[in-house]
């Protein structure tokens, strides 16, 4: 079916005017997807911006709610009439984004979706998220697990949302009649969706233990139900209310000043927030959800003027578009991360481009499908913009095709996870038999006890363990784990330090497991002291997304100390493809070795300087 343009816009325009439209939820729409997407971006500056998610989790409780109970007041919900809304408006889009991201992927970067099919059910059945827990794959520490569709957890998650909501609603209908006078309304009935809610949100706070990986509060449905239902609760409330009340002056006054706090605020969250912080599930990220709450009842209030000035076209533009943004941000970031694109000139820009372009075919491309309509000037057959979008389509729709059968045929991943997992748990128990052994040593402050060396690692070390702890003298202290962040390397140092068991020489092999900032660097090179000689080990993988950043990190600080220096295993590493295991970042048996004669020869000089000065005090006394 053709159409012209110009009925078109005068339909589009009709159903704004028609007063279902609700002004500036398009605009928070917007606010939303920019901070998840920068989050990605810029880690260091934008690390609260996955708070985003939390808004587009009340905007979509409350618009369920919303349509729902207007539905039912026109006496035409149905369960089978919502659930085939959902299925149009979520499926026909992230099908055509993630197959076509398998086949864009299979030809540029193919180890990323080696066995893919297992993770690609698990987006389309709407188990992602948990999918994503029982595979121990973390939002922050992902590497071996790394995959373009890490993001889509919080897609299942609201696709769970949608399966329950009728049986929600019924419980929420049953209970506004149960001793009401108003028909279909009560309190007892709009409590049910608080309580819930609130149920969710002490939930994260229990669950939630200090120095516990945040994967499982932050993916699990249970813990993050609260947003929606906090949601639900506002999208009722304002479907049951025939008429607003009136607003005096002194509030209509105060109002905007409250309105610009809350966003001053969220705006301070999006660069404060730490998503591994203790305080982010113990309050933090519910007191910011609470803030979107507020925020969403006086932009949807058509009393008040904030709804109209976030229907500014751009905001309103990305907001339409969000959805398709969602689905296709995770996938440019991680393409450019992995193949170090990052490096290249205004690279954020050609992300952000890229990612609206797809977006913006996406948009059309499912309206095209689902419509079954083409929009055409009448009297015009050809413009620049439609032969862009025919040549977009027909490339997209071959990485379709390609990528549906690499999914289908993909099966299980040829990996040696198994084999690494193994080594990993063997060598943690070695060390810590060798830890227990250190315990048990009487406890001494004199310098002549201080071992010569202490590593302190990730998984990396500890993979490389045994190799190391036969190339370092006998009374080097090995201590690697892993997952291991620079964020806990402090306490490390801290503990060894009060058992005269830091070492003169210390090597940090850290930075593998997430980017860090300068300045927790700097706090954990003041922590071991200027009195020790210090070695950073740099990160090398091929699929870490933060690599460069990490690496950058590590030069600034070292560059920064006249008692620290660099330990290459990047420029080191790099050639030697086969020490590796698949990841591409955990070493081999054939590898380790070389790992360990790499660090031996580094701090071989200042190794001899201290075994010789610690044998004149022995000769001496």
């Amino acid at each position: 079916m053709i159409r012209s343009e110009s009925l078109a816009k005068l339909k589009h325009k009709n159903k704004n005017e028609s007063g279902d439209r609700i002004l500036g939820l398009d605009g928070l729409r917007a606010i939303a997807i920019f901070g998840v997407i920068f989050y990605h971006m810029f880690p260091f500056t934008i690390k609260g911006g996955f708070l985003g998610v939390s808004l587009f989790f009340v905007l979509s409780g409350y618009l369920i709610a919303l349509t729902s109970e207007k539905s039912r007041r026109r006496r035409d919900y149905s369960i089978s009439g919502f659930a085939m809304k959902r299925f149009k408006r979520i499926f026909p889009p992230v099908i055509l984004s993630v197959f076509s991201t398998v086949g864009i992927f299979y030809l540029l970067a193919p180890k990323a979706v080696e066995g893919i099919r297992a993770e690609i059910v698990s987006i389309l059945l709407g188990y992602n998220n948990w999918w994503q827990i029982f595979q121990n794959s973390s939002y922050f520490t992902k590497i071996a697990n790394a995959s373009p569709f890490t993001h889509i957890w919080s897609l299942a998650l609201e696709m769970q949302f949608y399966l329950i909501w009728p049986l929600v609603y019924f419980w929420y209908v049953m209970l506004s009649r149960v001793g009401s006078k108003r028909k279909g309304f009560s309190n007892r009935g709009l409590w049910f969706f608080g309580v819930l809610g609130i149920i969710s949100f002490v939930e994260m706070w229990v669950m939630m233990r200090p120095g516990m990986d945040a994967t499982r509060v932050y993916y699990g449905t249970d813990t993050r139900l609260y947003a929606l239902m906090f949601g639900a609760f506002l999208g009722m409330r304002r479907a049951n209310l025939s008429k607003l009340p009136k607003l005096s002056l002194t509030v209509q006054k105060v109002l905007p000043a409250v309105y610009a706090l809350l966003v001053g605020f969220i705006l301070i969250a999006f660069v404060v927030f730490d998503g591994q912080g203790l305080f982010t599930y113990h309050g933090g990220m519910q007191l910011v959800t609470i803030a979107f709450c507020a925020i969403l009842v006086m932009t949807a209030d058509p009393r008040l003027p904030f709804g109209r000035v976030l229907e500014y076209g751009p905001l309103r533009w990305i907001g339409q578009h969000s959805y398709e943004m969602y689905l296709w941000m995770y996938p440019v970031i991680f393409l450019f991360s992995i193949k170090k694109w990052t490096r290249l000139p205004g690279a954020p820009v050609l992300e952000l481009v890229l990612i609206l372009l797809l977006a913006a075919w996406e948009h059309k491309a499912v309206e095209w499908i689902t419509k079954k309509e083409i929009v055409f000037e009448e009297g015009e057959y050809m413009t620049a913009k439609r032969v862009v979008f025919f040549i977009s389509t027909v490339l997209l729709t071959a990485a379709f095709m390609l990528g549906a059968c690499t999914s289908i045929t993909s099966g299980r991943k040829n990996t040696d996870t198994a084999v690494l997992e193994k080594q990993l748990k063997e060598n943690e128990k070695k060390l810590q038999q060798q830890a227990e052994v250190e315990k048990e040593k009487p406890e001494s402050q004199k310098p002549e006890d201080i071992p010569s060396v202490t590593t302190i690692g990730d998984s990396v070390m500890l993979g490389a363990s045994p190799a190391l702890k036969d190339a370092l003298p006998e009374d080097a202290i090995v201590d690697a784990k892993e997952s291991r962040q620079v964020l806990v390397a402090k306490k490390i140092v801290k503990r060894l330090k009060k058992k005269n068991r830091l070492g003169h020489i210390v090597v940090l092999a850290l930075g593998t497991n997430g980017p860090f900032k300068e300045s927790l660097g700097q706090e954990l090179i003041d922590a071991i002291g200027k009195d020790r000689k210090i070695y950073w080990v740099n990160v090398y993988g091929p699929t870490i997304q933060w690599e460069d950043d990490s690496n950058k990190t590590i030069k600034a600080v070292t560059e920064a100390n006249d008692n620290v220096e660099l330990i290459n295993w990047n420029s080191y590493a790099k050639d030697h493809e086969s020490w590796f295991y698949q990841d591409g970042i955990h070493l081999k048996p054939s590898g380790q070795p070389e790992y360990a004669k790499m660090i031996l020869s580094a701090i071989g000089d200042e190794l001899e300087v201290w075994q010789n000065g610690q044998q004149d005090k022995q000769e001496r006394k």
